[in-house]
């Protein structure tokens, strides 16, 4: 910790020296120490505010079990943490990957690195990421991996919903500023509309994400979807939720016929659900998850 407070000391002072030095004798910096700096900072602190996510959300979460999510040895992470090892790009990418965070600040995230080297051949080919698609990847990956955007578009269904911001907070259990802030995303993305009423309202009747996609979105969708449902095991009595398993030896050439079942399936329990009178919002999921270490490479690529 010691270490980390004096290598702070020392770019504080270094920043200092280097605007002096421009200010008065108009001379280049010392060397470009601000630019390192600032990479390891930005790693740091997002390993930091991830962790203490996690650990708000279960207080035993524990920093082996931190290390073994980002994909680095405990003791590794201590140190990057506390600033006494640097981190690479492509370690930071890793990192990056494995805490599935938005595409948005990894690019933030990454161009604090020096870049790789490229031929001019694939630079030309490829062409520059633009702010704007990274925005729009960005907007994309808030809409389908936090679970708000999805539930205010239910919630519109509801036959006693209300075009109010503080009525649609507290029936998500959620703050009004955030409420906002998720409507104003959707309205961006043009899912939603003001009608004739001038009253909130979808622009599209249903939305379903693609299926079997390595997307980043999807998994961190799944991730979430995961802890809500740890979250209503606890707090929702069983009379207002369901949790059921069957473990069982499968021939995995079957599984893509129980994909489709599965898929049949909650269309049929939609139709059901979403008739009568709405004024509930539910999500419905349901996990197939392998036991037993797959033979099959090429089957556990595609599931990924």
């Amino acid at each position: 910790m010691r270490e980390a407070v004096k290598n702070t000391y020392f770019w504080v002072l270094h920043q200092i020296c280097d605007a002096l030095l421009q200010k008065h004798l108009c001379v280049a910096p010392i060397y470009p120490i601000n630019q390192y700096m600032k990479e390891q900072i930005a790693i740091q602190t997002l390993l930091r505010s991830h962790l203490l996510d996690m650990q708000g959300r279960n207080p035993s979460y524990s920093l082996r079990s931190y290390a073994n999510k980002v994909g680095v040895h405990v003791g590794a992470l201590s140190s990057i943490m506390n600033g006494k090892r640097n981190v690479s790009r492509d370690l930071a990418e890793r990192i990056a990957r494995r805490l599935l965070v938005d595409p948005q600040t990894r690019a933030d995230l990454l161009g604090l690195f020096p870049a790789r080297r490229k031929n001019k051949k694939a630079t030309d080919d490829q062409g520059p990421v633009t702010p704007r698609y990274l925005q729009l990847e960005a907007s994309q990956f808030k809409m389908i991996a936090e679970w708000e955007y999805y539930a205010v578009l239910s919630l519109m269904n509801c036959d006693d919903f209300q075009d109010d911001t503080s009525w649609i907070a507290k029936r998500l259990g959620i703050t009004e500023a955030r409420t906002l802030e998720v409507i104003k995303l959707l309205f961006e993305m043009k899912l939603i509309i003001r009608n004739e009423q001038d009253k909130l309202a979808r622009a599209v009747s249903s939305f379903r994400s693609s299926d079997d996609t390595v997307n980043l979105s999807l998994r961190k969708s799944h991730e979430v979807t995961l802890d809500l449902a740890k979250d209503s095991l606890h707090r929702d009595s069983v009379s207002e939720r369901d949790f059921t398993y069957v473990t069982m030896a499968i021939d995995p050439k079957n599984i893509s016929v129980a994909k489709e079942m599965i898929r049949k399936f909650q269309d049929e329990l939609s139709d059901v659900l979403e008739s009568g009178n709405k004024t509930e919002v539910y999500r419905f999921s349901t996990q197939l998850i392998p036991f037993t270490k797959l033979k099959d490479k090429k089957l556990k690529l595609e599931s990924l």
